[in-house]
């Protein structure tokens, strides 16, 4: 059955009402990329949808379809280090060499263009006035393409525009990439769609390299000496339990920082 919070299933005077009541709406927002062998490339998206209904049954709002785009560039020579790579090496994104396919990554300048006119249609058109990007992917001029659309809107309009990610933690959360958060949460909303089988046996190191699964700590500078993935954050060792409360906290934690931005205490209430 069609979700009733998702507006390509809502009649026009739905949509309106929803307008009229929360002046919210949610995009979720991520690219198809490479999560390693074990993990659908959907990831990124559909961890976002995930999040946004889940964010619109609390706090009102309708969910747009989600936009299956994101953009990557080339990586810095000191962030290619820490992963394993030498520093001349002209690797973007995720798209390491030893993957067997590439991610659909957009330019950034189309995904700016993109990105603006969706805006444009919510704000300007449809006269949303909370707008929340609710943003899978983590690279970094992604981001910056999201939070200098957002601050143009908000200066140059009478909306608000905020970006969340569904990660543990945010919104200072962990941004690790095909490791074992984002592999429980397939797990409990797509379990069929998830293999560890297609990763080597548990007594071989993950190398970042050569499997294009990095940890958090990895990206922000400190990798291990042998440059493999933590033990800690290790995708073979997931479980869709831990999957199920790791998911439920971090939507707690974004609701909360969604309350708190946009006033929603009063105007939303949820769906009762």
């Amino acid at each position: 059955m069609p979700d009733k919070l998702e507006a390509q299933y809502l009649r026009p005077d739905q949509i309106i009402a929803e307008r009229e009541r929360t002046s919210l709406v949610f995009l979720p927002i991520g690219p198809l990329e490479w999560h390693g062998p074990h993990l659908i490339l959907g990831t990124d998206p559909l961890r976002a949808h995930v999040a946004a209904l889940e964010l619109a049954e609390r706090l009102g709002g309708i969910v747009m379809p989600t936009l299956y785009c994101g953009t990557e560039r080339e990586r810095r020579p000191d962030m290619l280090e820490s992963i394993g790579f030498d520093r001349d090496e002209y690797v973007v994104g995720m798209d390491f060499p030893a993957n067997a396919l590439k991610s659909l990554y957009f330019k950034e300048e189309v995904f700016a263009v993109l990105l603006r006119n969706y805006l444009e249609l919510l704000i300007d058109d449809w006269r949303f006035k909370r707008v929340v990007l609710v943003n899978g992917h983590g690279g970094e001029n992604h981001l910056a393409v999201i939070d200098r659309l957002a601050r143009e809107f908000e200066a140059t309009r009478e909306a608000r525009v905020v970006r969340v990610a569904p990660s543990l933690g945010f919104p200072d959360g962990k941004w690790s990439h095909a490791t074992r958060e984002e592999t429980e949460t397939v797990m409990v909303f797509y379990p069929e769609n998830v293999d560890v089988s297609k990763l080597p046996p548990t007594n071989q190191p993950l190398e970042n390299t050569k499997w294009a699964i990095v940890d958090d700590q990895t990206f922000r500078g400190t990798p291990t000496a042998d440059f493999t993935v933590r033990p800690e954050e290790d995708p073979r060792d997931s479980d869709a339990r831990d999957g199920r409360r790791v998911f439920a906290e971090t939507i707690a934690q974004m609701e909360q920082y969604l309350v708190r931005e946009l006033g929603l205490v009063e105007a939303a209430g949820g769906r009762g």
